[in-house]
């Protein structure tokens, strides 16, 4: 995702500190490649038209509609798919801002909040058996960041951006068993 620098946006600090404390890079776990997909999906639309054209030869002609209504559900789940793949979210922590950006191949969003005045909360979730919410919060604003994580990472991420909030280096900062990267 390429990250141009943009000023003067949403929740913009003024008097800007570039001294970079640290970042973090949150995504998705996403093991299937463009290529595999492709693979894929193509492997599997030649058995079901073989096996559809098959059944048509044979009389059985209105199997072949239900074969592309099939193909079509199948291409648009795994585009879906793969743009999910492709989400990030960069959370970069300066001397007096916060920066949050976001999205799939392209920053889609990006929100600064002051550093000093900014909490982390881990809420729980309302609905037995999900993860919580993990949210940055700045007075009445809650964004909420990780949420393509499991409820361990989120925890994870919530120590590690304490404690880059509170300007504290932590003693092990690997970020071991999750899939958040500085």
């Amino acid at each position: 995702m390429q990250r141009p620098r943009h000023r003067g946006e949403v929740g913009d600090v003024s008097g800007h500190s570039d001294k970079l404390l640290g970042q973090v890079l949150v995504s998705a776990n996403s093991s299937l490649s463009r290529r595999g997909a492709f693979l894929f999906f193509g492997v599997t639309s030649a058995a079901s038209l073989l096996l559809a054209g098959a059944l048509a030869a044979q009389g059985f002609w209105p199997v072949l509609p239900f074969a592309g209504i099939e193909l079509f559900a199948l291409g648009l789940a795994l585009g879906l798919s793969m743009k999910r793949g492709r989400y990030r979210e960069f959370v970069s922590v300066y001397g007096d801002r916060i920066v949050i950006e976001r999205g799939a191949g392209t920053m889609e969003e990006r929100v600064e909040l002051p550093r000093h005045w900014t909490r982390v909360e881990l809420v729980p979730s309302p609905w037995r058996g999900h993860a919580p919410r993990l949210l940055l919060c700045h007075g009445t604003q809650r964004r909420e960041i990780g949420a393509v994580l499991t409820g361990g990472e989120r925890e994870s991420l919530r120590l590690r951006l304490a404690e880059l909030i509170a300007g504290t280096e932590p003693a092990d900062a690997t970020g071991r068993g999750s899939r958040t990267n500085e």
